[in-house]
């Protein structure tokens, strides 16, 4: 049965509206100060390009646009080598859309979505309703740094542009540590992030080596960053040119 408001589904774009308000403010605010500082007139160009920049990159991530928000779902899902049965878990899950994804994928699977910032159970469960799915897909408020669910409580794990965000830990890498424990023996996970980025993850080699000490296996890393299914403006290193995946088996 379909939402009786709506029966088009509310996801998150994410290029926020926060990085095209604020250059758009700073190029108003400098254009301003141009009338008394003549010097600073590359400042308010500067700043309109970059808000020009990303209202480009929003509607790209946007389904008016080339809904790159569903392509790299689409780009993650793939990578997954599982049966379908048992129990997965989407770790920052936002509104629901990669959940509501899998649900779809495998229609065996309990898929559960845990969001830890900006969480509406309400909107997540509507979308779910409004896609067919929302008999076999959950939502839950929680850390992601402490999961709250028991020890190789699911089969599958994923993530999706969640971990580079996430501040309270110095050390990103842990957010994955903590996944493993949630994942049955056995168990396969898939995540995909800005993991080139070194002032996030470190270096690529000894981040794998770090996921295998912890009891990874069949670790496998995908570089995305230059594939061709992005848009060549997105593959840049301040938008998605450093995004890749993690992925292998516990």
């Amino acid at each position: 049965m379909h939402n009786t408001t709506s029966d088009t589904p509310i996801y998150r774009n994410w290029v926020s509206l926060k990085l095209v308000i604020v250059p758009g403010v700073l190029a108003l605010g400098t254009a301003v100060l141009t009338a008394f500082y003549s010097w600073i007139m590359i400042f308010p160009v500067i700043f309109l390009l970059m808000m020009l920049y990303f209202v480009y990159a929003r509607h790209l991530f946007s389904p008016e646009g080339k809904d790159m928000q569903a392509e790299l779902h689409f780009m993650l899902i793939e990578e997954i080598e599982w049966n379908g049965k048992g129990k997965a878990l989407d770790i920052g899950c936002g509104n629901g859309a990669l959940a509501i994804r899998l649900s779809k994928k495998y229609p065996e699977a309990q898929v559960t979505g845990i969001e830890y910032r900006r969480f509406s159970e309400a909107i997540c469960k509507q979308n779910a309703e409004i896609e067919g799915v929302s008999d076999r897909v959950s939502f839950k408020e929680g850390s992601i740094v402490e999961l709250p669910f028991e020890d190789d409580e699911f089969d599958l794990v994923v993530s999706n542009l969640t971990f580079h965000e996430v501040i309270e830990l110095r050390d990103r890498r842990e957010l994955m540590e903590e996944a493993f424990r949630v994942l049955r023996h056995g168990g396969v996970f898939v995540f995909q992030d800005l993991f080139l980025t070194k002032k996030m993850f470190g270096n690529l080699d000894p981040m794998l080596k770090k996921l295998s000490s912890w009891g990874a296996k069949s670790v496998e890393f995908i570089n995305l960053g230059e594939s061709e299914r992005i848009p060549s403006i997105l593959r840049t290193p301040f938008m998605v040119g450093t995004i890749g995946i993690i992925k292998g088996k516990v």
